[in-house]
């Protein structure tokens, strides 16, 4: 039977490309990969290129291991003298070298790294049904018959150029759009229930790469998203909320608010409507872009030295932002603050505290709900947790020591040369972990070679 998708990928990454491809096949989206589907007594170079020539799409699973692959380059060259489209899943901070850029350039990168990769399987399977919709279109149909010889192409494009115009006007519906082709580049301004009985200033910022910026004044679940816009010139992604009319429908890809859909109608004098589950039927109007969007969450975290500094004061800034977003009585629970490292192990400084992870957990007495906070964060900077149990353990303290001093003290009993990860938090009763006792108000420190330790936050 033909496979719609061929997964190409490095041996290192056959964990996650079996991953993404039970994912497609949970969604009858079935694939071909090696060496699963290479029939017995079939050259190892023959199957690979009957299963590109069948297929519909090619999935690359990008990480540093595909990037010095011979193996993966070969058959992403196969895939485009067979005008396959590239699916391409990066599942490592890792850049294209020149070879892989030839082919990579033009496709639209999916991001699949920042947190491990069952949390982007749905969006991928989205991302790759919306690709194979538009394969299956009669534009697609038209290009694959196209002569592929320079001399026929000349021909071809001498003698049908009118014809190609009117099927390209009519028929041609992108998707994953580039920057010239994408409609809701610029700035969007609306008001939104804010779910308290009033409305929020909401501002909307679509770049040229598609990549999309929701202020922290929008309501939830919008507040200071940051992701990248998958559109679509039909009903493709929310055909519920698509009316006649509308000029589409969008997503976020790798992420965004959980399962946020919606259709989009672009007005006659350059006004923009959504419509989604969340707040229904939203008018927004155009404004300038000339300033750079500022957020609350700006001075949180002064400087991303590591280990992190001021952490006394990044949970008195957070607990206020916190209760101005979400509940007046909000109280920190714990913060956790770890660095963040590629697969060579060394900083990365491209993650938006510049290579540290930063998250806080808050509750709310009144509503018994759970709140984690991550300020940046690529795709939502609050995430709610609903009702939650504290077991007891209390609130952090308006002040306690400071996570550098809290280092410092272990220097003499430390072998490794720096932390990896810092949690402080109430332990409450006394709590077990590895060969650590914790007791109230305490920092559990973990090193880069595996040693834990546990510091009084404190003093009595």
């Amino acid at each position: 039977m033909t496979k719609r998708i061929f997964v190409s990928y490095s041996s290192p990454d056959a964990a996650k490309a079996n991953l993404i491809r039970e994912a497609l096949e949970d969604h009858d989206i079935s694939c071909w990969i090696a060496p699963r589907d290479l029939s017995a007594g079939t050259q190892w170079g023959a199957g690979i290129v009957q299963a590109i020539q069948a297929c519909e799409a090619v999935v690359v699973v990008f990480s540093d291991a595909a990037n010095r692959s011979p193996q993966v380059a070969r058959e992403m060259e196969l895939a485009v003298s067979n005008r396959k489209p590239l699916i391409p899943i990066r599942v490592a901070d890792a850049m294209p070298t020149d070879d892989m850029q030839y082919f990579l350039g033009v496709s639209h990168w999916f991001n699949a790294y920042a947190m491990p990769i069952e949390a982007y399987l749905p969006d991928i399977v989205t991302a790759v049904r919306n690709v194979l919709a538009r394969e299956n279109s009669p534009w697609a149909s038209v290009t694959r018959r196209m002569p592929r010889t320079r001399t026929g192409q000349i021909a071809w494009s001498v003698a049908g150029a009118a014809l190609i115009a009117v099927v390209v006007a009519l028929l041609m519906r992108p998707s994953l759009p580039g920057p010239e082709k994408n409609p809701l580049v610029g700035r969007w301004e609306a008001k939104i229930p804010d779910g308290k009985g009033g409305s929020a200033d909401c501002i909307l910022d679509v770049n040229a790469s598609s990549q999309v910026v929701y202020t922290d004044t929008c309501p939830q679940p919008l507040t200071g998203a940051r992701q990248t816009l998958m559109l679509i010139k039909d009903n493709t992604l929310a055909p519920s909320l698509f009316k006649p009319g509308d000029s589409g429908t969008f997503s976020f890809i790798g992420g965004g608010p959980a399962g946020y859909v919606a259709a989009y109608k672009l007005g006659f004098f350059g006004g923009l409507t959504t419509r989604d589950n969340p707040f229904g039927e939203v008018s927004w109007s155009k404004v300038s872009s000339d300033q750079p969007l500022k957020s609350g969450m700006d001075n949180i975290v002064a400087s991303p030295a590591w280990p992190l500094g001021d952490m006394p004061g990044i949970a008195r800034r957070s607990r206020d932002y916190v209760r101005a977003k979400w509940q007046a009585d909000a109280q920190l629970m714990s913060m956790d603050v770890k660095l963040l490292t590629n697969e060579g192990g060394t900083a990365n400084v491209q993650t938006p505290q510049g290579g540290v992870s930063l998250s806080m957990r808050f509750y709310s007495p009144s509503t018994q709900q759970g709140m984690d906070f991550t300020p940046n964060s690529t795709i939502s900077a609050l995430y709610p947790l609903g009702v939650i149990d504290t077991y007891g353990d209390g609130p952090l303290p308006d002040d306690f020591l400071d996570l550098p001093q809290a280092v410092a003290s272990l220097q003499a009993n430390m072998r490794a040369k720096q932390i990896h990860e810092a949690q402080i938090q109430d332990w409450g009763r006394e709590t077990t972990a590895g060969n650590a006792r914790m007791h109230g108000v305490e920092w559990m420190i973990d090193s880069q070679l595996g040693e834990r330790f546990v510091v009084p936050a404190v003093t009595k």
